[in-house]
């Protein structure tokens, strides 16, 4: 991953850490490096809200939302988009296009409306989209 390239986080990536999955280290690292500004992140407020719900659900923990919350503010790195109305409408359209659900479509469509090409995702379904580069962390 070039350190000038930016790239979009999607949830999973922070779910990762949160609920400490398989993969937890390898996103601590990417995470350390957004924090340094190392690498400069995107994602989006859906993400954020959509992780704050799993960890309601999952972990039914006030205390690990407003770590959460804390851990987010800390990544200097890290710029959180808030997807627009256009947003919205072209993700119903990749939607539709590559089969993907709401939350899929919506990161292609805030990556595409930011120039954005790199994502770091679990997801293989992004892997589909020809102009997504997906990456695991």
């Amino acid at each position: 991953m070039d350190k000038k390239e930016i790239v979009f986080i999607d949830a999973n990536i922070f779910l990762e850490l949160i609920l400490n999955d398989a993969k937890a280290e390898n996103c601590s690292i990417l995470f350390n490096k957004i924090k340094n500004q190392d690498i400069l992140a995107k994602t989006s407020d859906f993400i954020v809200y959509t992780c704050l719900l799993q960890i309601q659900f999952k972990l039914k923990s006030i205390k690990k939302a407003q770590d959460f919350i804390l851990f987010i503010n800390e990544l200097k790195g890290l710029e959180i988009l808030r997807p627009s109305l256009r947003e919205l409408y072209d993700s119903t359209r990749f939607s539709e296009e590559y089969k993907l659900d709401f939350d899929d479509s919506l990161v292609i469509a805030c990556m595409k409306n930011n120039d954005l090409d790199l994502l770091v995702s679990l997801d293989k379904d992004f892997n589909k989209v020809p102009f997504i580069r997906r990456q695991d962390p």
